[in-house]
Formats: structure tokens, C-alpha cells, sequence
């Protein structure tokens, strides 16, 4: 019994001694760092975000046939990357390290005048690291300090943050003529001075602007097609999404039919004002129930002849009640008009407005060589109900 209890009581002293020595650590650890007041040496860039415009989605839709259907979109997600440097400037929602001494009873920072969260954990007596939020004062027009406060007193560092790149996530149209107004939707919107048509002069009138929207007065122009350019406080940068000119395409249907085109409808069609995407009209194609029908236009006296100017057929469509497939026809097709033509199918959301560019190559529109006279939207069915579709900027595009 004594041996045991010696054993005990050598335990019980070694456990207060580590106790002691865990204690005296702690208390080390906890009033360790420089006790003056801070010093900021510089700044370095931890991670960034990019846009990848290399980075592309492709969905694969497939009708009842298995005929699949391929849709390819750009990226508009940002990455966030490793990367490191000493910096004077930051970008919202990138990761700093800031750099300098006697960081250890750090209370607050500020970008601008403006707090930013930051975890002491993650720092030391000479790092703090911490993320700018995306809704930090930015730009030119700021003081362009950050501030640096803690229990012994407050230093302060000569730091701008850019504004962020103009990104447009939505547009009203991708269709313009001159004089037309184009309604962007994004972020950094607010700070465009300018805008022009990629690789010309041609400037864009800004009508309204703020962060979030951006309203443009389409200029004058030759090119066919062109990605917009907005030049900000911080350089240049390009849309994503290209515009196409309607002056320079081919049409058959914009506010009302074109060029020698009509009307054609198996079941029921009309210009209507209803639901326009352009303009102030579009063309209401009505499927009856239970009826495969084609709607579209025709031109009786001369057609469309066989032609190497123009590349894509473009249009804008705005579905039914529940997502359909149409498919695109023509009276010198393989299939024929309607007559159950299947080999270009389109799938057509429901309820909103859908922008297609399909190239002229795979639609086989001149199958014997001869003119047109027919184009328009097979469909199978409706099953359901009676179905109508809104159809607006039917063109060729160069």
C-alpha cells in the first residue's frame, strides 16, 4: 500500500509540474509581440479571383429520338487562386497579408475608413491576413489609407483599391440597330465613362448607369458583330457577350416581316405586341393541341436564294408553358417542310425569352441547290394544350 501511494503522490508531482509548464507557456505565448505601437511594411497579394474566360459549360439535351442537342456557355464564375506579391493596390474580395510588427493586440483595420473582419488566429505579431469585401469603398475618388489600430496605438499605409471590371451577366437584347438602347446587367457598371464597339470607333451613348445597370444608345456602325469595350477608372474591359448589328443582316422578321416575307402558318399566327424582346412587335406562333404542325414565314415570289454571305440563322423565341422541342424546317430540306423533320431540333424553355445563333452550315436549307420559299418551327404536339410562341429578330448574320 505505501509503494503505491509514493507512485501516486511521483504522478500527482509530475502532473502539476507539466500543468506548470503548460501555464507558463500560455502566459509566454499570450504577452509575446512587440509591446510599441505597430508598424505596416507593406502589403502582399495572397489569392486572387479571375473570371477564366477559357472555361466553357456544355449541356448535351436530348429529345424522345436520342437526337442530342449541344450547348456550350462561357464561364462568368470567378476563381479564387494562390498567388503572392507585395502590392500598394488590392480588388475586392482578394486575400492580403499585411506585413510589418507588433500586430498582436490588434483591434481593428479599415480599408477607406471602412472595418474589415479579420481573425487574429490566422495572424501573428507581423501578419495579419484577411480578405477585402466586395463592398469596401473603392475607386480613385477614396482616401486610399489602410489603418491599422491596436492597443498601442495605430499606423497607417498608403493603399488603393480598384474598382472592379464592368461584368455584364445579362443583357435585354444581343441585337442592336442604330439608335436602339441596349440594357446591361452586372457589377461595376457604375464607373464606365465609356463604351465602344470592339475594334472600331464607334461609340456607344451612355443613357443611364449605376452599379448594377448600365443603359446604352447603340451607334452607327458597319461591322457585323462586335463585343462591347467600357473603359473604367482602372483601363479596359471587354463584354463576354458579342452584339450583332441587325442593319447589316439579312431579314425576314423584325417588328414585322421583311423583305418580300410573309406570314405561313399551318395552325394560327399574327404580329403581335403581346411579348416583344426587340422593337415593338413579334410574331405569335399558336400550335393548336394535339395537332404536329409548322409555323414560320414564306416568300412565294423569289425566296432565299443559295448564298455564301451570310453564316448564321439567329432569332429570338419565347417558350410555351412547359419546355418543348421544336424543330427548325424548310420547304427545300431533305424532310421537306413540316412532314416530320426532325434533324434540327431546338429546345425551347418555358416562359422566357431564349436567344439562338446556329450556323447556316447545319441546317442544310438548300439541300438541292434551289430557293426557299418555306422556313419556320415543326413541332410535335402540344399534347397538353393549345401552345403559343413569341418569335422576334428572324435574320441571317453575316
Amino acid at each position: 500500500m505505501k509503494t503505491i501511494i509514493n507512485r501516486q503522490n511521483r504522478i500527482f508531482l509530475v502532473l502539476s509540474i507539466l500543468l506548470g509548464i503548460s501555464l507558463a507557456a500560455c502566459k509566454k505565448d499570450k504577452n509575446e509581440g512587440g509591446s510599441g505601437a505597430p508598424v505596416i511594411t507593406r502589403v502582399r497579394t495572397v489569392s486572387k479571383t479571375f473570371v477564366d474566360s477559357t472555361l466553357t459549360t456544355t449541356i448535351v439535351t436530348y429529345d424522345a429520338n436520342r437526337k442530342a442537342t449541344t450547348n456550350t456557355f462561357a464561364n462568368t464564375t470567378p476563381q479564387t487562386v494562390a498567388f503572392d506579391s507585395t502590392t500598394t493596390e488590392g480588388k475586392l474580395q482578394n486575400m492580403y497579408a499585411i506585413i510589418g510588427s507588433n500586430f498582436t493586440s490588434v483591434t481593428t483595420v479599415t480599408f477607406n475608413g471602412a472595418s474589415v473582419y479579420f481573425n487574429k488566429a490566422l495572424g501573428t505579431d507581423s501578419t495579419i491576413l484577411l480578405s477585402i469585401p466586395k463592398d469596401a469603398p473603392a475607386g480613385p475618388t477614396q482616401s486610399n489609407i489602410l489603418q491599422v489600430t491596436t492597443l498601442n496605438g495605430m499606423a497607417e499605409f498608403k493603399f488603393g483599391i480598384l474598382l472592379p471590371p464592368p461584368t455584364v451577366s445579362e443583357v435585354s437584347t444581343l441585337n442592336f440597330s442604330e439608335g436602339s438602347q441596349v440594357v446591361l446587367t452586372g457589377i461595376g457598371l457604375g464607373s464606365v465613362t465609356g463604351v465602344n464597339l470592339q475594334g472600331t470607333n464607334a461609340q456607344a451613348t451612355i443613357v443611364a448607369k449605376e452599379d448594377t445597370k448600365l443603359t446604352l444608345k447603340m451607334p452607327s456602325t458597319t461591322v457585323n458583330s462586335a463585343k462591347l469595350v467600357f473603359t473604367y477608372p482602372s483601363g479596359q474591359a471587354a463584354s463576354t457577350q458579342e452584339f450583332v448589328n441587325l442593319d447589316n443582316t439579312y431579314k425576314f422578321f423584325t417588328d414585322d416581316y421583311n423583305n418580300g416575307w410573309s406570314g405561313n402558318f399551318w395552325g394560327k399566327g399574327e404580329v403581335s405586341g403581346e411579348a416583344v424582346k426587340t422593337g415593338s412587335k413579334s410574331l405569335k406562333l399558336t400550335y393548336a393541341k394535339g395537332n404536329w404542325s409548322a409555323n414560320g414565314v414564306a416568300n412565294w415570289a423569289t425566296g432565299m436564294p443559295l448564298t455564301t454571305d451570310y453564316k448564321y440563322l439567329s432569332f429570338y423565341l419565347k417558350g410555351g408553358s412547359v419546355e418543348y422541342t421544336l424543330y427548325i424546317t424548310a420547304d427545300k430540306r431533305a424532310g421537306g417542310y413540316g412532314n416530320s423533320d426532325q434533324s434540327a431540333p431546338i429546345v425551347v424553355p418555358a416562359n422566357v425569352w431564349t436567344y439562338y445563333k446556329i450556323p447556316l452550315a447545319s441546317l442544310d436549307l438548300w439541300h438541292n441547290g434551289s430557293p426557299y420559299n418555306q422556313m419556320g418551327f415543326w413541332i410535335k404536339g402540344p399534347d397538353a394544350q393549345d401552345e403559343s410562341f413569341y418569335l422576334d429578330d428572324l435574320v441571317f448574320v453575316k
